[in-house]
């Protein structure tokens, strides 16, 4: 190779590149640190990008449909107030399902755990006594049933003592309490700010930031950059509006189902499918474990039938629901999703489960154009 000025650039920044590297694997749990440092002084930031996201997907629908009557307007006054009329009603509709969730689901779902708390020990008596008539019809030895023994009274009070020592642990302090959740009130209120001003003007910033990468950046990086910024955004939007209205499809069918045919609970375990479900493939079917439980405290018939009355409902899903709504909008082979799903999960919990399956999406299709850019469209 000559080593002219421009190989010699190359080596020197081969170089630098691997030093960096080698010099971050030694110290890896220093970057760590100064990388969590930073994403906690940023979190306001990042919260407001990813609240800014989600609810961009509501404001697009608001501005190209219900309202893009006001673009025909010969009023530029009429046209002008077509964003903030969108942006406003889009975090009144974001607002008034959170005080819808606080102000009527959580009541009922305490009251729920209650009644369970009520109910289970004398659910575990009877439970107990079925077993031992059935083994008795066919003159099978009783030894058969586990004896287990539970002390209601040494469990509540054992409860009770957790509760009190983990609240002293979070009020003790009531400098310390008041301090963190004033900064997480000034946090949440500030990412709220910010992620308005961002769909506010998200043309004005997305022109901003192409001509940021222009002026920087290389044509080829730019294009890279483009491309890889818009295959992202086209899944993840496609995503989250094709889960969010699956989910509310499926609540809606089963809060109708459980109602027809008389399930105890129905619009708890409703809500409660229609949240879990947005987490791809285990998410229903956690829903459905945890309202079967609900059912069997208080009617363990119909919690069998709520199993059978799942399995309907998850058939019709499957065939016609998911498939119009989401479509094929995400492209992952089924293998693909549920390994997404499972790695997420284990590496990054809830979130992780929820945006993995968006990420392999935009891996899989970036590999897809890759491996076609470098196999002949004859083979």
């Amino acid at each position: 190779m000559e080593l002219n000025s421009k190989n010699i650039k190359k080596i020197l920044l081969i170089i630098l590149l691997g030093s960096c590297i080698f010099t971050a694997v030694q110290n890896y749990d220093r970057l760590f640190s100064f990388i969590g440092r930073i994403l906690s002084v940023a979190s306001p930031v990042i919260t407001a990008l990813c609240i800014a996201f989600v609810l961009n997907v509501l404001l697009n629908a608001l501005e190209n449909k219900a309202f893009r009557f006001m673009d025909d307007s010969k009023k530029a006054l009429v046209r002008r107030a077509k964003r903030p009329l969108c942006l406003a009603l889009t975090y009144l509709i974001a607002f008034g399902l959170i005080v819808l969730l606080i102000a009527f689901i959580i009541p009922d779902i305490a009251d729920t755990f209650i009644y369970l708390a009520e109910k289970l020990p004398s659910f575990m008596t009877e439970a107990r006594t079925w077993i031992e008539d059935i083994l008795e019809k066919f003159n099978l030895s009783q030894s058969l049933i586990p004896n287990i023994k539970i002390d209601w009274s040494a469990a509540a009070n054992a409860i009770k003592d957790y509760a009190i020592g983990y609240s002293q642990a979070i009020f003790g302090s009531a400098v310390s309490f008041t301090t963190s959740f004033a900064s997480g009130v000034y946090n949440t209120v500030f990412s709220i700010m910010i992620s308005a001003y961002i769909l506010a003007c998200k043309e004005r910033i997305g022109r901003f930031a192409v001509r940021l990468i222009d002026a920087f950046a290389p044509k080829k990086a730019a294009k890279a950059i483009y491309h890889f910024s818009s295959t992202t955004y086209d899944y993840f939007s496609k995503f989250i509006g094709g889960q969010l209205t699956e989910s509310v499809i499926l609540g809606t069918l089963f809060y109708i189902g459980m109602t027809i045919f008389r399930f105890p609970n129905a619009a708890i375990i409703s809500l409660f499918i229609c949240v879990t479900s947005l987490v791809p493939i285990v998410g229903a079917t956690v829903g459905v474990i945890v309202g079967f439980m609900l059912i069997l405290i208080t009617d363990p018939i119909k919690a069998l039938l709520f199993i059978v009355f799942f399995f309907v409902i998850q058939q019709i899903e499957g065939t016609f629901i998911y498939p119009r709504v989401v479509g094929k909008s995400v492209g992952l082979p089924g293998v693909i999703v549920i390994c997404a799903v499972l790695v997420g999960g284990n590496l990054g919990g809830i979130v992780g489960a929820l945006i993995s399956v968006p990420t392999s999406a935009v891996l899989f299709a970036l590999i897809k154009e890759a491996v076609a850019k470098r196999t002949p469209s004859n083979v």
